[in-house]
């Protein structure tokens, strides 16, 4: 049974401190070029303040978004709107919307379904995408390729990753330690917040998934592995591989 105080916090996801922090476009490419063949419609899944969602929109790209917190939702319809777009972004969770329509392509950026911790919850994010995929349509998602010397060097102490200042002139601080959960599969992950002489520490827990075991979740799930890349470049995937970036599409019955 998967723990139920695995999460992520809430500041993490605050508009204000997310967008400083993930304002690197290097996985933006590869998505638009394969969104790119499969523009009848595209669903982005976890979309967030839009970091993908509205560039790949002004490039052309028929883009809905869905996200299951509403800060970073109302964060992208503001940005949005200052560029002069429209785009529906709809507030539900990947394990279980209903859109009443279906996608040519769907995909889940960033990681973001290592955010999900159990197998049942895994297997119901994949029963939603087939539920509002073409049959011919693809189901596309980044995840890390698990690294346990990288996971171990976060145990001792907190480690720097970053730091940024915010609109209002403060300077945030980021720092990460962790502590992998064998059990689960899980990175129990705290990232520590230094602002203005104060310290907020948010938990950030992350499922591994390791690389047979998620071909096996494809194929389980009715899916099968179209292309496995082990960066946005679209180079092999490997041991050395930082990510695992997967195309998958329905297997036909």
């Amino acid at each position: 049974m998967v723990n139920d105080d695995f999460g992520v916090g809430d500041f993490i996801y605050d508009p204000r401190v997310y967008d400083k922090l993930n304002n690197f476009d290097g996985d933006l490419n590869y998505y638009y070029e394969l969104a790119a063949k499969h523009n009848e419609s595209v669903l982005e899944l976890c979309c967030g303040t839009g970091r993908l969602t509205i560039p790949l929109k002004e490039k052309g790209i028929n883009i809905s978004g869905l996200d299951y917190t509403n800060s970073m939702l109302e964060a992208a319809r503001d940005k949005a709107r200052k560029r002069g777009l429209e785009i529906d972004l709809t507030l539900a969770d990947m394990k279980n919307f209903d859109l009443k329509r279906k996608f040519s392509m769907i995909f889940i950026p960033f990681n973001s379904l290592q955010n999900t911790y159990s197998i049942d919850d895994v297997s119901k994010v994949f029963s939603s995408v087939a539920a509002h995929l073409t049959d011919d349509g693809i189901f596309a998602f980044d995840i890390f390729n698990p690294d346990f010397h990288f996971m171990i060097s976060r145990e001792k102490d907190f480690v720097e990753i970053d730091r940024f200042t915010l609109d209002n002139g403060d300077e945030v601080v980021l720092s990460e330690k962790s502590k992998y959960d064998t059990a689960s599969q899980i990175n129990r992950c705290t990232w520590r917040h230094e602002i203005g002489g104060k310290t907020i520490d948010q938990k950030l827990d992350m499922r591994c998934f390791y690389p047979l075991e998620m071909d096996l979740i494809v194929r389980h799930n009715g899916f099968e592995v179209v292309d496995k890349y082990g960066c946005f470049d679209k180079s092999e995937f490997n041991s050395g591989s930082k990510k695992q970036i997967y195309v998958c599409r329905k297997v036909k019955v």
